[in-house]
């Protein structure tokens, strides 16, 4: 009843949820251009995800699975769908997810050419298939959590499911067999609003998910650690100072969070509008003169000024043990890098892929040109 009553209020007065404030990028996320004026490593056309075991570093692309060998980006196998998500695990093991469909756990063998022996897969959480598993992250030997972002909508067509408010992602854990078989898969969390980010934490069986429609990061069976973001936050990774690195692989404004509190209008735009044109925000832009804009975005005598509203932009966040944002990696709306969906340390640098340009990037953390 209060709850009713409160939705109501809110949407009378505008505020709570029903409020279109975007939070501003100020103290530790003012904005710079660490992303823009990183080393491009490869340009690999629709780089999504990136995994390390500290030894070997991994991306997919596609299909396709890359192992980094003398500084180059080495095919190591072509599978028969797009890789959706990837982890790796010390002690040789790769768990691959296939249009987030399926998880398949993999042998690494490291002699001469990497090869890949298959292990185990999963296809279903509980009595429910999995559709759009989005991120992977090992917790144990014979433990691997999973997000899936929506029981509706495929890994792809994220943005159909922001615009449908969708609540049917989830986070899993699967227990994989031992003796050869699939294992067990145990259901952490439901009805999230686009899960997509899983990280283990050092006490036994705490696990943190991104919920990106709600703009914050959360523990499982507990309340928020981040909240409010001004991006759709997405994969996380450990960082070696403490605490994690966050992507946001877009970033909010105010049209698009009032186009949400619009049903008909966005109902509509659903049914009418080629979707790569919807007011609704995207992993890269400035490609056609029919994109949507903001009055801010319009380019005066040819330039597009760095602080216009962001139909794409490149975000990444480093947070603290204690939940706080202390640096932010940034590639402004002027920029190229942007729909920044995964990073990992390796080798004393930060990785980043950029899926909007389809860049592998690198930020120095240590010696020379490291980021202030």
């Amino acid at each position: 009843m209060f709850d009713t009553i409160r939705q109501f209020s809110d949407r009378v007065l505008g505020r709570g949820d029903a409020a279109i404030t975007v939070p501003v990028m100020d103290g530790a996320l003012k904005p710079n251009r660490a992303l823009d004026d990183a080393e491009v490593v490869a340009t690999l056309p629709d780089i999504d995800d990136l995994a390390t075991d500290g030894r070997a570093f991994f991306a997919s692309a596609g299909p396709v699975l890359y192992v980094l060998e003398a500084g180059r980006m080495v095919e190591v196998q072509r599978f028969d769908a797009n890789i959706t998500a990837l982890a790796v695990r010390s002690a040789n093991l790769l768990a691959v997810a296939l249009a987030g469909k399926r998880i398949v756990l993999l042998s690494v063998a490291r002699k001469g050419a990497t090869s890949l022996t298959e292990i185990a897969v999963l296809d279903r959480l509980g009595d429910v298939p999995l559709n759009s598993v989005n991120a992977l992250s090992f917790e144990a030997d014979d433990s691997v959590l999973f997000t899936d972002g929506s029981t509706r909508h495929d890994p792809d067509d994220w943005c159909r499911d922001l615009m449908e408010k969708g609540q049917t992602g989830r986070v899993g854990r699967w227990h994989v067999g031992t003796e050869g078989g699939s294992g067990s898969a145990e259901l952490l969390a439901s009805r999230l609003q686009h899960a997509y980010g899983v990280l283990p934490q050092g006490r036994a069986a705490s696990v943190l998910y991104s919920e990106s429609w709600r703009h914050r990061v959360a523990q499982a069976g507990a309340q928020a650690v981040l909240a409010d973001l001004p991006g759709y936050p997405s994969r996380m990774a450990p960082a070696a100072r403490g605490g994690f690195w966050l992507t946001c692989f877009v970033c909010r404004t105010q049209l698009v969070e009032f186009v949400l509190r619009e049903d008909a209008y966005r109902t509509r735009m659903l049914e009418s509008v080629d979707p790569r044109y919807w007011v609704a925000p995207s992993l890269r832009s400035g490609t056609s003169y029919l994109e949507p804009l903001q009055g801010a975005g319009v380019k005066q005598m040819g330039v597009l000024k760095p602080w216009a509203p962001p139909r794409s932009y490149g975000l990444v966040l480093h947070v603290d043990a204690q939940g706080h944002t202390t640096e932010s990696l940034h590639s402004q709306v002027d920029g190229q890098h942007h729909g920044i969906t995964a990073v990992v340390e390796f080798g004393g640098a930060l990785y980043a892929a950029s899926r909007g340009s389809g860049r592998l990037l690198r930020v120095p953390l240590t010696g020379p040109g490291a980021m202030q």
